[in-house]
């Protein structure tokens, strides 16, 4: 039943989550002025990006598109970068305050090959307190506005404004600072200790990369550095289940920790683990939706010369989830999952970047979905399916899943203009992805690849970011997916975001 309804049958929601891919590119940084004052709104902003009632992400509507599910985690991923490298420089006290309006418009095909419009006017405030370099208050709040082309609204409200939203908001103690600036004890170590709704990533952001709400604590000494957490996802948040019952109610706890080791220098090896366990109960009389899992993985990143960088990580899932028809006991999960990258920064005008990427997600032959316990894997089999909470990016047309699929990618970027006294940067950039299952008999989450072949696609992604001031830029990015024989369908799919960012 999910499988076969269409983009425009979702809610406003739904839809504009794929609009706000406004967002990702156009964040080129905070202006000046919002550097200076980036205080009050930091307060404000904290309930945007989240979404629901303020202090709660918005529940959501069932039957969200998983492409589109996945695509607002990418736009997620990016502007969640762009933010944190554009935070304001630590002050003795400091209120800071800052925004930022994105207006933006989406162009996409469907589930059934039909081309949707929408447009979306995003508003992002937030505010931030600092006192004696000891404590920091944090918060971010959002406002939309979505609007659909004549005809593109499936009978919903072709007109919807939603927020004002919390997105993060935390308080930080640095008490390393605190004992000595307070008690006159100079400790060996950093301790930074947190509470709220905050981002939580380990490693690449496979296993675990998303918003909870969560107490965690950042500890630093000389060569090593620990990290760990415990919380649960905001109700309402998306699920990895999108098939069972309240799926967009789902409550989730996550409890895990991280260890780095900067001792060798140009590389950074760490491991990690994550606990997840369900906490919301949602069978129904004929079939059960419980999935809870545990992931151990290693890995590193550095240098290998100068100019080639590289990033490595391995990961393993257990754990215990319900299989298809299954009302009473679990079955085992038994999965894996592998990460790559190089990047080539070649010493010439244009500052281009080479990278070539590999990525793995095993996956589950006896499965029919690779998106829910419902016709999922198969009673009396383990579950060799990989699931994390995070997101890999495997093209931004054809939105699919971490899960039973590997690819290669080739990507490029160039910064052909690069003025700092004039109309600021403009990168351009291009990726090549060659998809594949990772068992040509399992499904991969886009339910239009309904035949047994490993060979799901390719894609190309093309993309030009303008920093045209210090406040304001554009971007425009294209993406096409050219389906493989796993698809029935040929026709290829297209999906194009265009939008501008004001910051003050």
């Amino acid at each position: 039943m999910f499988q076969a309804l269409p983009f425009f049958f979702v809610d406003a929601k739904t839809r504009r989550r794929l609009g706000l891919c406004a967002t990702f590119a156009v964040i080129s940084g905070f202006g000046d002025r919002m550097r200076r004052h980036a205080w009050l709104l930091a307060a404000i902003a904290a309930a945007v990006w989240a979404g629901g009632p303020l202090g709660a992400a918005a529940p959501l509507a069932p039957w969200q598109p998983e492409d589109v599910f996945q695509r607002s985690l990418f736009y997620e991923k990016d502007v969640r970068e762009r933010l944190e490298a554009a935070a304001p420089t630590e002050q003795k006290v400091l209120v800071e305050w800052g925004g930022f309006y994105i207006p933006s418009y989406t162009f996409f095909t469907d589930a059934g090959g039909k081309h949707g419009h929408v447009t979306l006017q995003d508003l992002r405030l937030w505010t931030q307190v600092r006192v004696d370099e000891v404590h920091r208050a944090f918060a971010r709040m959002r406002l939309d506005y979505i609007d659909f082309a004549g005809g593109d609204s499936g009978g919903l409200r072709p007109h919807d404004l939603e927020g004002p939203n919390l997105e993060i908001g935390y308080y930080e103690l640095n008490a390393s600072r605190a004992a000595e600036k307070y008690f006159g004890q100079k400790w060996p170590f950093n301790l930074y200790i947190r509470g709220g709704r905050q981002y939580t990533e380990v490693g690449r952001g496979i296993a675990l990369g998303k918003v909870l709400d969560v107490g965690s604590f950042d500890f630093e000494m000389k060569d090593w550095a620990v990290m760990g957490f415990a919380g649960q996802s905001p109700r309402g948040q998306d699920d990895v289940e999108r098939i069972g019952p309240r799926f967009s109610t789902y409550r989730r706890a996550f409890y895990g920790g991280q260890v780095k080791y900067r001792g060798i220098h140009g590389h950074e090896p760490y491991a990690f683990f994550v606990i997840q366990k369900q906490l919301t109960d949602a069978d129904l009389p004929a079939q059960g939706f419980q999935y809870d899992s545990s992931y151990y993985g290693v890995g590193s990143r550095g240098g290998i010369t100068r100019d080639l960088h590289y990033a490595v990580e391995g990961l393993w899932e257990v754990g215990r989830g319900t299989a298809n028809t299954q009302v009473s006991g679990h079955e085992r999960i038994r999965a894996c999952a592998f990460d790559s990258q190089l990047d080539y920064y070649v010493p010439q005008p244009m500052k281009p970047v080479l990278t070539f990427q590999y990525a793995y997600a095993s996956g589950d032959g006896d499965r029919q979905t690779a998106v829910s316990a419902m016709t999922g894997n198969a009673l009396g089999s383990p579950d060799t399916q990989f699931q994390g909470f995070g997101y890999v990016n495997s093209g931004l047309a054809l939105g699919a899943r971490f899960a039973n699929l590997q690819f290669v990618r080739l990507a490029g970027r160039v910064t052909p203009y690069d003025k700092k006294s004039a109309a600021g940067r403009i990168d351009v950039g291009l990726d090549y992805y060659f998809l594949f299952k990772a068992d040509h008999e399992g499904p991969i989450s886009d339910f239009r690849a309904n035949r047994r072949s490993a060979a799901v696609g390719n894609e190309v992604d093309i993309f030009m970011e303008w920093r045209i001031l210090s406040d304001l830029s554009w971007t425009i990015r294209y993406g096409r997916f050219f389906p493989g024989p796993a698809f029935t369908d040929r026709g290829p799919r297209d999906f194009l975001f265009t939008g501008l960012n004001f910051s003050f």
